[in-house]
């Protein structure tokens, strides 16, 4: 195809096209093109649905508390050999989670060790003795049952969250004593250690 001139007009210099305008006005299109199309891709990846949820959770550590009752369990006076006092104890789980106990007892002096501490369950009555031995009849001064180290050993007794029991204890001054121990004078400590017992083997 043949390119037809432009018309000349006589003392007017003919009008030239520049070929690298029309490529400059091409180029533009085509970059206002381009950027049109990338604001409307970015404006239809903006409308999506979204969603979210959330669940939350409370926690609360449990609690070990072993009581005993009475505070003084014994305040006996004048024995002689051949005597003994008896002494119902309550041992209470105050805790929410269930627990295993032993007792130990410290006594002083040479009539601590003289005397005897037998410990049984309730049965009938304490004042009747007659319910299962707990302790077999030791020395006062380091009697008990059970162990306290960590773990179940042999003798522990146990207790579901707020429940008790009632344990008789026993304290006898042989027949035996001699008179060395006249006008001697002791005290005792009952010691209940308690521990967990989930997840405690």
């Amino acid at each position: 195809m043949t390119e037809r001139p432009y018309p000349t007009v006589p003392g007017v210099a003919p009008a030239v096209t520049h070929p690298s305008r029309r490529r400059r006005r091409g180029v533009l299109a085509i970059i206002l093109g381009l950027t049109t199309v990338s604001l409307g891709a970015g404006l239809f990846s903006l409308a999506i649905f979204t969603d979210s949820a959330a669940s939350t959770g409370t926690f609360a550590s449990g609690t070990v508390d072993i009581t005993s009752s009475p505070t003084v369990a014994f305040t006996v006076s004048n024995m002689v050999p051949g005597d003994q006092s008896t002494q119902a104890m309550t041992i209470g789980n105050a805790g929410t989670a269930t627990l295993r106990y032993a007792l130990t007892t410290v006594a002083t002096n040479a009539l601590g060790t003289a005397l005897q501490l037998e410990v049984r369950t309730q049965g009938t009555n304490c004042a009747t003795f007659d319910g299962t031995v707990v302790a077999a009849a030791a020395s006062l001064n380091g009697a008990g049952f059970g162990n306290p180290a960590q773990g179940a050993h042999s003798g522990d007794r146990t207790l579901a969250a707020a429940a008790s029991e009632v344990l008789c204890f026993r304290v006898s001054l042989p027949l035996s004593t001699g008179n060395a121990l006249q006008g001697a004078s002791s005290s005792v400590t009952f010691t209940f250690d308690a521990e967990q017992t989930a997840n405690n083997p």
